[in-house]
Formats: C-alpha cells, sequence, structure tokens
C-alpha cells in the first residue's frame, strides 16, 4: 500500500470511530412538534436516544476530570462558602487569575461569572493575560466557546433561556442530551436542565421526574418553583400554589449573578400564574 493510501484510510478510519455530531435539538425538536408531548415515556425515549449520540468518547478531556486542576475544586468550594456563609477567607480572584490554560474550561468560566461582577467597568483578567471578562454574560458566552457541553454552564444558560428567551449566548438546543452525556458526576445539573426542558413542552411528569433526581438544592436556588410549575402541569393546582410562598422565598434567600432582581420578579409572576 502507498504511503498516501495509508494516510487516507487512517483518515477514513478516524472520522468513522468519531462518528457524526447529533443533529441540533434531537429531543426537543421531535417534542416541540408534538409527536411526543404529553407522553412521558415517549418523552424519555427521545432524551436518552439524544444522550447516547453525544455520549463522549472514553479518552474525552475535561479541565474538571484534569489531576492537574485541582485549584478548580477549590475554587468552587470556595465559592460556595462565600454564597452561603461569606466564610471563605482565601482570594478566590487570585485562584481565578492564576489557573493554567488546561484548565480553563466551564467551571473556570462560571466562576468568572460569580466573580465579574455587574459594574459597566467590570474587568477579570488572568495573570498572563490571555482571558479577559467583562460581565457574567461574557464569561458564558466564552465558556460555552471552549467546553459547550458543561452541565453547570448549561444550567445558567438554561434558566437565562427560561426567563428571558432569545438572549445571548443562546442554550444549544439539545443541552438536555449534552448535559446527560456527561455522566452521573453531573446528574443535578442535568436533571435540573432536562427538567426546564419538561416544562417548556408542557411535560409534567417528566419535569417532576427529573427535579426528583437533583439531590443538592444550593446550585439551584429555583428548584421550588420548577416544582410547582411541575406539579400545575399535572393538574395538582393547589399543590402548586402551596409551594409558591416557600419558593419564593428560596429564591430571595440566595445570592446568585443571575438572579437578579429582573429575574426574581419574573419567576414570581411564573408562580402568580400558576
Amino acid at each position: 500500500m502507498r504511503v498516501t493510501d495509508t494516510i487516507v484510510t487512517g483518515a477514513l478510519v478516524f472520522v468513522a470511530a468519531c462518528g457524526k455530531p447529533a443533529s441540533p435539538r434531537a429531543s426537543e425538536t421531535a417534542i416541540a412538534s408534538g409527536n411526543v408531548a404529553g407522553e412521558p415515556a415517549a418523552h424519555r425515549a427521545a432524551l436518552d436516544a439524544a444522550s447516547e449520540s453525544l455520549t463522549p468518547k472514553p479518552n474525552a478531556f475535561h479541565p474538571d476530570d484534569d489531576p492537574t486542576c485541582t485549584a478548580l475544586s477549590t475554587l468552587t468550594s470556595g465559592l460556595r462558602s462565600w454564597h452561603t456563609a461569606a466564610s471563605f477567607q482565601g482570594d478566590l480572584k487570585g485562584i481565578w487569575a492564576t489557573l493554567p490554560p488546561a484548565c480553563r474550561g466551564g467551571t473556570f468560566f462560571v466562576a468568572a461569572a460569580h466573580l465579574v461582577g455587574q459594574d459597566a467597568d467590570a474587568r477579570l483578567s488572568t495573570t498572563d493575560g490571555e482571558i479577559v471578562v467583562h460581565s457574567p454574560t461574557d464569561a458564558l458566552a466564552q465558556g460555552l466557546a471552549v467546553e459547550s457541553d458543561h452541565p453547570a454552564l448549561l444550567a445558567h444558560l438554561a434558566f437565562a433561556d427560561d426567563l428571558a428567551p432569545g438572549r445571548s449566548p443562546a442554550l444549544p438546543d439539545n443541552a438536555c442530551a449534552r448535559a446527560r452525556a456527561r455522566g452521573d458526576a453531573w446528574i443535578d445539573y442535568a436533571s435540573y436542565i432536562c427538567a426546564l426542558a419538561a416544562i417548556h413542552v408542557g411535560d409534567g411528569p417528566t419535569a417532576l421526574g427529573e427535579i426528583d433526581h437533583v439531590h443538592s438544592f444550593y446550585p439551584f436556588p429555583d428548584l421550588k418553583a420548577r416544582r410547582a410549575q411541575a406539579l400545575a402541569l399535572m393538574g395538582k393546582r393547589l399543590e402548586a400554589r402551596a409551594l409558591a410562598k416557600p419558593a419564593i422565598a428560596a429564591i430571595a434567600s440566595t445570592w446568585r449573578f443571575d438572579l437578579t432582581e429582573a429575574a426574581i420578579a419574573t419567576l414570581k409572576k411564573k408562580l402568580a400564574a400558576l
């Protein structure tokens, strides 16, 4: 075999192994067309099928799995302490700024969204000057460009898309399947994203099932509100309305960069309409 034939054959094998990317909105398109609306089993089948097509290869690299990026864990736990108890004594911006290029994935940019602030002249930069962030929206856009299947980042985009559809950066069409394909370590985020997708197509039972798979409340201060929405879609309006007040209290007691006054007002309107 000639050298050129060997190269071409190798290229074809590589393409075959990688496979063709899933078509946009593989699950949501079928749902939105009305083919599975109101049919939780079919909805679940559509989501699972899309998830299988997006399952990462065994050697897929993600910064969160890199043993040299342990500072990412320090950063995220520090942010949590800062939000919940204001007890973190370290320099969060300093930790973020010194993370090496290999660690600058979704988690890195979600942290930037928390740290950069809302001021018009806000600026957050790495020590090498390679990354500069000017707003939470800018941070999410840059994160989406480098790790478009990062579940925590997609959850923030799903939250924004629910409150104000059409905002930039846009939530990828197959966000639910993308997040689910990242595996059980991200189950809370994937379930939250998939719950919102189900709510948007009126599938209360599937939404409630996804919400029940969320084990940590901290990343999702609007979780009670989503449960109320799911119950209302199932015709359980009394139960839904009973959750409205504690849902609002949970939202109001939490600080998050995208939980602005406008966001809280929109969530209150959603609950009032149940």
